[in-house]
Order: C-alpha cells, then structure tokens, then sequence
C-alpha cells in the first residue's frame, strides 16, 4: 500500500551497491572524440611511397652503368663488352668518353659512328643484337 504524498518505495540511506554482470550500470557521458588514426596511416603511407618513389629515380638517374655514359665521363672496362662509369680522379678511370652517338648498329658503331672524333681511341656499343644502340667513343686517360 502507498501513503499519500510518499513514494512508493524507500529512498536508500547507505552506499550504492556497485552493478552486478549483467545488469546495465548507470549511463556513462559520452566519451571525447578521438583524433582519426586512419587519415595519420594515409598520410603517412603516401609519404613513404613518395620517398620511396624519389629514392628510386636518384639510384636510376646515378647508376654506373656504361649506357647511362655521357661525354666527358670516365670509365673503365669492366669484364666482356661491358664499361662502368667512374670517378675520373680515381686509378680505374682508364677511359673518357669523348662522345656519345645514339641509335647506331653494332656494324655502325665499328665502322663510323666515331669517324667524326679523332680522338676517340676505342669504340663501345650497348644494345640488343639486329637492333641500334648507343656508341660510346672513348679516348685512353693516359693512367
């Protein structure tokens, strides 16, 4: 029975009992929005793949491969038909390349395609056989 004017139930006078499993607990605040990790992992993905994208291109553009020769580089002669861009101050510098002739055939490059550089003292070709290449007309160091 309830009396008038009262609850219906008592008010507790002691400590609230802590919730028990399974049984839902007071409603909590909302908790603070947490800053997106996601768009910090693309951020950051996209600017490893740049880096690695740049680092790429410089190991390209720096290779020491004969065919990357220009005019004025030195190189040396590194195993059967093949030439390795070095440092022209250095002892393995036993060539410089005088020019450099584009689009030529093997035959091309042994017969004229250094005609025009009477200095150049040897002749390298670098491409695929029946097709053209690059001729690297070298001159010896004197080392």
């Amino acid at each position: 029975m309830t009396h008038a004017g009262g609850s219906q139930f008592p008010e507790p006078t002691g400590p609230v009992p802590p919730p028990q499993a399974g049984v839902p607990g007071p409603p909590q605040p909302p908790a603070a929005p947490k800053k997106s990790k996601r768009r910090q992992k693309i951020v950051l993905t996209v600017f490893l793949i740049l880096v690695a994208a740049v680092l790429a291109l410089v190991w390209v553009a720096t290779r020491s491969n004969g065919e990357n020769a220009q005019a004025g580089n030195c190189v040396t002669e590194s195993g059967d038909n093949y030439v390795k861009i070095v440092d022209c101050g250095t002892p393995e510098a036993t060539l410089k390349v005088v020019a450099r002739v584009e689009d030529k055939t093997r035959i091309e490059a042994q017969i004229s395609a250094c005609t025009p550089y009477p200095d150049a003292d040897q002749v390298f070709w670098q491409g695929k056989e029946g097709e053209t290449g690059v001729v690297l007309c070298l001159a010896k160091t004197g080392k």
